[in-house]
């Protein structure tokens, strides 16, 4: 199980270095077009978020899983 803890720690991390690459992508190519960066911004941090409380439940579990070990 701590090989998929580790997992899911680390794909969050590469989680934030899409995001910010996606970020930097999206402002650098869509400067003139402020509605898009907007809705794409949103659609981002949407993701991220879900990507941020899956590392929170597996926080969560293996917490659990220490504890009741």
């Amino acid at each position: 199980m701590r090989a998929m803890f580790i997992e899911v720690h680390r794909i969050e991390n590469e989680g934030d270095e899409v995001q910010r690459a996606a970020l930097v992508e999206l402002f650098r190519d869509n400067a003139a077009d402020t509605l898009l960066i907007i809705k794409l911004k949103e659609i981002y941090e949407i993701i991220e978020d879900a990507v941020d409380r899956c590392e929170d439940v597996a926080n969560i579990v293996e917490g659990i899983l220490l504890e009741h070990s």
